[in-house]
This record gives C-alpha cells, structure tokens and sequence, in this order.
C-alpha cells in the first residue's frame, strides 16, 4: 500500500448556517447548527486513508474533549497517530464555519495547539508523498519539505501576503485555490485577473514549479512541465463548499502515492471534490471510491 504522511492541522469544527454574515454589533440566530470534526491537515488525511493509501497523521491537539475525539476518530479511519502531540497547555483548534443558502462559507480559526508544532517533537518518516497546509507554523512545514525525498504538495492555505516573497524551492507541488494564487502573486485577493493568466503568474512567481490551480465550479488548470492543462470540474447541486479543497488534495496525494499520473491523479481528485459538495460538512461529504471511479470512467467514455 502506498503511504501519504500528512503534516497539517486539526480543528473541531462550529458551523452555522446563516442568511447573510452579521455585522458588527448584531446578533444572528442560525437556521442549524452542529460540530464536526475538520482541520485541512485532519481533512486531507481521511480523504487519503479513504482512498487507498496508507497515512500517517503529524500535527498537534490539546488534551482536551476535543483533542481525545480527534485521535480516536483519525485511529477508526485507519490513521496512523503515532505522531499527533497531545499537549495538555493548549486548547484543540477550533475552526467557525458560516455557512449561506448558496453553500458558500467564510470560516475563521483559532489554531489553539496546532500553533504549537515544532520540528524537535517530529520523529519524521520519509513516504512517498509528503502532504501539508498553512494552519501550522511555516517554518516547520519548510524544514520538514526540505528534508523529504518523495513527493512534496503543499496546499498554501490560509495564504499570507508575506508569501509573495517565498521561492518554494522547498515544494513540489502547489495547489491553491484562485484567492489564494492572487495573494502569492502579491496581488489583492479580489483581483479581476483571468485564471489562465493567473496560472502563467504563479508559474513564473514560482520558477516552473508545478501549480494545481482549484476553481472550484469551473474545475482545475495544471501547469506542469510547461504545458498547461485544463479538467472540468462535474456539474452537481451546491449544498456546502466546505471542505472541497481538502477532498481535492487527499485524493490527489493518495493517487500519485499509488503512482497515478498527475493528470489523472487530478482529474480523480477533481471530481471527488465536485461530488463532495452535495451534502453538509467535509468528512461525511467524502465521496466513496466506486463513485469517483466510476464518474471518471463515465468521463473517458464521452
């Protein structure tokens, strides 16, 4: 079995689901309301352990009710959590998930003892693909991915401007979402420019580093090895974008472990994102493999 180590985050999930976000000074009451477990980094693994490959999970939760529901959930999802730090003078991270009528969010997190990761307390493993997010310190993903031998994707979230100046040479793989690409760029994360152009930014900010550009609907833009590449995404009913992406990056990584070829790992991962967005939440969206693999059939043969 191929192996995938995530290095990321854990956060237990609040999410509401609201008509539009209150201003300062209102109070709102939600339509719904419920817990769940999430974090990109927790996300990211289950997705990958779903989808075949052998993962290990690195990151960090308080030794709190929250903190003991994660590692048994990541332990029942077949997760190795040898290396997840139990610290007992932190909270668990907590992520707030506003949630519309369209299925779109806005999310702000608290990083609680994800903040806390340091290289010293990492016994590192070197598998075939190395996985990480930005809601751990950068600094410990950057030495970690300098150290790795096999696949390095990172996935730039959230994104910062100060990143604008990053040379990822450390990385391999880049999969931003368009918002995200813009700040890399150093642009405003609301800029009118074209994903095409956007891609040929982030290309060359980058040196040729291979970019996985995400537009959610509109699907993917690959550039890699100088070519760019374009897969649509599957037309579905839109209950909650939460969590697309980090479907997208866990099935990617376990596809290219298993040694898929990039354009079909991400042309896999593409449309198990699209079809996680029918339902609420991330992991209960998490498409089965029969489904992706047989929506990918069903794509080759039109």
């Amino acid at each position: 079995m191929s192996t995938v180590t995530v290095l990321g985050s854990y956060n237990l999930g609040v999410t509401y689901s609201i008509d539009a976000l209150p201003v300062w000074g209102q109070t709102l009451l939600s339509t719904h309301g419920f817990f769940s477990h999430g974090g990109k980094g927790s996300n990211q693994a289950v997705t990958a352990a779903r989808f075949g490959a052998s993962v290990r999970f690195v990151g960090a939760v308080g030794q709190d009710a929250a903190g003991i529901s994660a590692r048994e959930m990541l332990l029942n999802e077949g997760i190795d959590v040898s290396q997840l730090l139990m610290m007992p003078d932190y909270p668990t991270g907590i992520g707030t998930i506003f949630l519309d009528d369209h299925g779109h969010n806005a999310i702000v997190v608290n990083p609680g003892a994800n903040a806390q990761l340091r290289i010293d307390t990492i016994d590192w493993p070197s598998d075939a693909v190395l996985l990480a997010q930005l809601e751990v310190p950068v600094d410990v993903v950057r030495t970690v991915f300098a150290q790795h031998s096999g696949i390095r994707i990172l996935n730039p979230a959230p994104a910062d401007a100060s990143y604008a100046k990053e040379s990822w040479d450390w990385v391999d793989i880049l999969t931003p979402n368009e918002t995200e690409a813009r700040i890399l760029c150093g642009l405003s994360p609301d800029d009118p420019v074209a994903s095409p152009e956007l891609l040929q930014l982030l290309a060359k900010q980058t040196h040729g580093k291979t970019i996985v550009l995400t537009l959610g609907s509109e699907g993917v833009l690959i550039w890699h090895h100088g070519q760019d590449i374009r897969i649509p995404a599957v037309s579905v009913e839109t209950v909650d974008t939460t969590g697309a992406g980090d479907v997208f990056n866990g099935i990617l990584a376990a596809k290219l472990a298993q040694g898929e070829s990039l354009p079909q790992a991400a042309c896999k991962a593409c449309l198990g994102a699209s079809l996680s967005v029918r339902w609420p939440g991330v992991i209960p969206a998490i498409p089965s493999v029969d489904e992706v693999d047989r929506t990918f059939e069903e794509r080759k043969q039109n």
